[in-house]
């Protein structure tokens, strides 16, 4: 996922919670860092950042199931984008194996 497409999800999930009268966190999540910078290294752990994001998503489907029709199609749509994210990232380190 680009940092464009992170910063999208986080608006569109504080604006959720702005409106369900939450408070959204101000806080940025830690990136581990590998320090490894070839291309293959690079999609290995964008990849494991988009597993990562799609297991957070489906915690969220599971919690609002039968509670919201909205949140579940938030949910549902957030982790079909996370599934074609992985895909595609998974089709590319193909031509580094």
């Amino acid at each position: 996922m680009c940092s464009s497409d992170l910063l999208v999800h986080a608006q569109e999930a504080g604006e959720l919670l702005s409106g369900l009268e939450g408070h959204p966190s101000q806080k940025i999540a830690e990136i581990e860092e590998t320090h490894q910078h070839s291309i293959k290294d690079i999609l290995q752990e964008s990849l494991e950042h988009e597993l990562h994001a799609l297991g957070l998503y489906n915690e969220l489907l599971k919690e609002v199931e039968n509670k919201s029709v909205f949140l579940e199609e938030f949910a549902r749509n957030k982790i079909g984008q996370e599934e074609q994210h992985s895909l595609e990232l998974k089709k590319m380190l193909k031509d580094y194996s």
